[in-house]
């Protein structure tokens, strides 16, 4: 029978994030499932639902706005799961899509459409994820589009100086989403074109956001 566990979505439409994946089921003692809806379909998900108790929606060159047949039926799916109040984090495509889900707006933040990419300093405000304090540190990021209208369901919980909404948190439900990848490593950094060396110590920063959310799973 099926255990409880946590759900890492990965969006997905080429290459999977596997090596973060990876770091991230090595960085908690909770359970951990995999699933590839755009690739591979819903039926991983639909077959597990009743034994997961979180989501970690993960990153996808893909757009909220495609309107895609995959992200529609995710979607369709995920909301109800959400409802029932099951702690959920997600980052860069999954912020954007939790955001689109609640009313928001996704949009380019350019008018050339050019990307944004690198590590940027990111202002996370006080909240119950990390202790109620106040964080700030270095995220890496890579998107062009971005949440430009926030749903009256969500507050912000993250800002810089690129992006006004660079984190959202749902003012009802256990929900935390991130424009940046705190989830991100140096294979991660290679697949998305990086040629620059970067310490792994410039990952901690990001990992430890991700640990919060891990520890908080596994005390719910």
């Amino acid at each position: 029978m099926p255990v409880p566990h946590l759900a890492v979505i990965d969006p997905a439409i080429r290459m999977a994030e596997l090596d973060c994946f990876n770091h991230i089921s090595l960085r908690t003692t909770a359970k951990v499932s995999y699933h590839l809806p755009a690739l591979f379909g819903m039926e991983t998900l639909i077959a597990l639902e009743d034994s997961i108790t979180a989501f970690l929606i993960l990153g996808s060159s893909s757009s909220v706005n495609d309107r895609l047949p995959w992200q529609s039926k995710l979607e369709t799916w995920l909301k109800p799961q959400l409802e029932q109040r099951k702690p959920t984090l997600g980052l860069c495509y999954g912020h954007q899509m939790l955001a689109y889900m609640w009313g928001g707006k996704i949009d380019f933040l350019f008018k050339d459409h050019h990307k944004l990419q690198g590590f940027r300093s990111i202002r996370f405000q006080k909240d119950e994820l990390w202790n109620h304090s106040e964080l700030e540190g270095l995220v890496y990021v890579s998107h062009k589009e971005a949440v430009t209208e926030c749903p009256k369901t969500m507050q912000v919980l993250a800002t810089s100086e690129e992006v006004k909404f660079d984190g959202l948190k749902h003012k009802t439900l256990p929900i935390w989403s991130l424009q940046s990848h705190p989830e991100s490593t140096s294979l991660f950094l290679k697949n998305m074109g990086e040629t620059n060396c970067v310490s792994l110590q410039a990952f901690d920063f990001g990992r430890q956001i991700v640990d919060h959310f891990l520890t908080h799973v596994q005390r719910s």
